[in-house]
């Protein structure tokens, strides 16, 4: 089965606020997804075996490797990571900051879902699908929230 984060269909909608979501609104928004994704399991792999490999990163997103390569050049071209081929990549600053971000939001979403008795699987999965677009200050206090709610050790 193929990863389950790039199974989404687009869809031309309106949004929250009435407002009409263009097609190239909803792609650009996958690909910065996408872009976050590929990111955050880079870093994942360089601090489990210290490197990433494109073999590494297509089994893990069920992708082929001729479309982590092509999204690696992208990254490297937007100065998210420095690739060498085939000697390997690393991330820069700023792609391990993002990264790092990403993980982050990740972790308070998915630890908010348990709090509220949602099951450790789909948690993991919602909180992928979830943590994209989130604004940071959103993120800010859910964080706060699911610390109130863990010092308190309040689940729901």
């Amino acid at each position: 089965m193929g990863n389950p984060f790039y199974a989404r269909k687009y869809i031309v909608s309106k949004s929250v606020s009435g407002q009409v979501v263009s097609m190239e609104a909803v792609i650009e928004r996958k690909s910065s997804e996408a872009t976050e994704d590929y990111l955050e399991l880079i870093d994942l792999l360089v601090r489990e075996k210290g490197f990433a490999s494109t073999s590494d990163i297509a089994e893990r997103m069920g992708v082929s490797k001729s479309s982590v390569t092509s999204e690696v050049k992208k990254l490297h071209k937007q100065g998210y990571l420095v690739h060498t081929p085939y000697r390997g990549m690393a991330l820069t600053d700023s792609g391990r900051d993002l990264a790092r971000s990403m993980k982050d939001r990740h972790q308070v979403l998915q630890r908010l879902l348990l709090l509220i008795g949602v099951p450790k699987e789909a948690a993991a999965i919602d909180a992928e699908k979830i943590e994209h677009g989130l604004h940071p200050e959103t993120v800010r206090k859910l964080r706060k929230l699911v610390s109130f709610l863990e010092e308190r050790k309040i689940e729901i």
